[in-house]
């Protein structure tokens, strides 16, 4: 095997539009890691303002970005059991995924099924996790059957997600979005109810929907206006999440709303459970893999990505990231993936 491989390599932060592949050196395996000769990896919004350097993490530089890979294990280190050459895995990065190859701690990698595309895999890193998590941890959502959540940016990835899981959980959903198209897209997930995301209109639509109950929980990657809003839409022992800021507002919380009607506001960054603490909860996030698992094998979700780019067209892949109308998950392909897909 060659010692070099493509990547994207950021030497500098720099903009999305101006990044290119290029040749970089392919890492042997330390202890408790294996490697994964890639097939497809995550673009998202987060990852662009990475590259930036507007992420709330600034790696060292140079450094190869994506946090979410998909492929086969080419090699394992010593101490690495759990996987052997050959095997299709998921796995959850710091960073490095944009490349033919990546090593990462065995702790972070995670098995899939036959059926999942390599294409498709990747947003159980990127949206699933993090979503199962906030629906299911008891210090967040912990949503139970009957209850109705409600749910913003419904046709990004986080959305979409959030959308199909509440259904396998017996979840009423009320979704919102910017387009009819996607709230159609909502609709066709399994969302009961989707509505304009206007923020001056939410409460009092969503009064109307839940007979002035108002929801149990919201899951919130948008922010700005919407969240202040959706703080009105609660019932009383309610909770929120916010998961993202796409609306590039954070919004600062009034904390007599939290007092007055015995809310929470339960903040969830996935990466502290599955980097900076990997060891410590390793075993609280693989059975959120495994139930991602069960979940892909019955049907109940469907991880698709949308959108799908060579990594040599990696300004492409950003360009549909970051346009308004963007519906679901984008990924670059690699290797055997590639040509499967035509485009390699």
């Amino acid at each position: 095997m060659s010692s070099q491989m493509r990547a994207i390599v950021i030497n500098e932060w720099t903009s999305p539009d101006l990044l290119v592949a290029s040749d970089a050196a392919i890492h042997e395996c330390g202890p408790g890691e294996v490697r994964i000769r890639v097939q497809a990896a995550a673009v998202s919004y987060s990852l662009s303002l990475l590259v930036q350097g507007k992420y709330q993490r600034k790696p060292a530089l140079p450094f190869i970005p994506g946090g979410a890979a998909a492929g086969y294990i080419d090699a394992t280190g010593p101490g690495a059991q759990r996987f052997r050459a050959g095997d299709r895995v998921v796995a959850s990065l710091e960073y490095g995924g944009l490349a033919e190859y990546v090593v990462v701690a065995e702790a972070n990698v995670y098995a899939i099924a036959q059926a999942l595309a390599f294409s498709n895999a990747p947003a159980l890193v990127t949206a699933y996790n993090s979503v199962l998590a906030a629906f299911a941890w008891p210090h967040l959502l912990n949503l139970k059957a009957g209850q109705t959540l409600l749910v913003h940016g419904a046709a990004g990835g986080v959305g979409t997600a959030a959308i199909e899981m509440a259904r396998a959980m017996d979840v009423a959903v009320i979704a919102t979005a910017s387009s009819e198209a996607k709230r159609h897209w909502a609709l066709a997930h399994g969302a009961g109810y989707a509505i304009d995301s206007d923020a001056t209109k939410l409460r009092d639509t969503v009064m109307q929907l839940t007979q002035r109950k108002g929801v149990h929980a919201v899951l919130d990657p948008v922010g700005g206006a919407l969240f202040m809003e959706s703080l009105r839409c609660l019932r009383p022992e309610g909770r929120i999440v916010p998961i993202g800021f796409a609306s590039g507002q954070i919004p600062q919380i009034p904390a007599n709303l939290l007092l007055v009607k015995n809310i929470a506001v339960c903040g969830l960054y996935m990466g502290y459970y599955k980097i900076d603490e990997r060891e410590r909860f390793e075993s609280q996030v693989r059975q959120i893999f495994d139930q991602l698992g069960v979940w892909v094998v019955q049907g109940s979700i469907r991880p698709e990505a949308t959108a799908v780019f060579a990594l040599d067209a990696i300004r492409d892949a950003f360009a549909e990231v970051l346009k308004r109308e963007h519906i679901g998950h984008v990924a670059v392909v690699m290797d055997g993936e590639a040509r499967r897909l035509g485009l390699g």
